[in-house]
């Protein structure tokens, strides 16, 4: 499976960031990075995106998603524009039984 987040850069604290990735690395999943730009309407200009593509189990990520969930709540308290989604996809690569 295949966890993905979008993260925009100009709206999310650091933290939030920095918690995700110590997530990751506690439950030894893989990850990719890379940035997207995309047109953010607020503020009328480009606004880098961050996508985080995670990959692990279905157990693994499902808790990781969970645990970003709560940890969101802390996070809309700081920061009242957080903005950022989550996905779940099926890995074309895994062998079903």
């Amino acid at each position: 499976m295949i966890l993905e987040y979008k993260v925009d850069e100009l709206s999310v604290q650091g933290a939030w960031l920095k918690t995700l990735y110590d997530l990751i690395e506690e439950l030894n999943c893989k990850c990719q990075t890379f940035m997207e730009e995309k047109y953010n309407t607020n503020r009328k200009c480009f606004a880098p995106v961050r996508v985080v593509k995670i990959f692990g189990s279905n157990t693994l990520l499902s808790w990781l998603k969970l645990r970003m969930e709560r940890y969101n709540h802390f996070v809309d308290s700081l920061n009242s524009q957080g903005n950022f989604s989550a996905s779940i996809f099926e890995d074309d690569d895994e062998e079903t039984t």
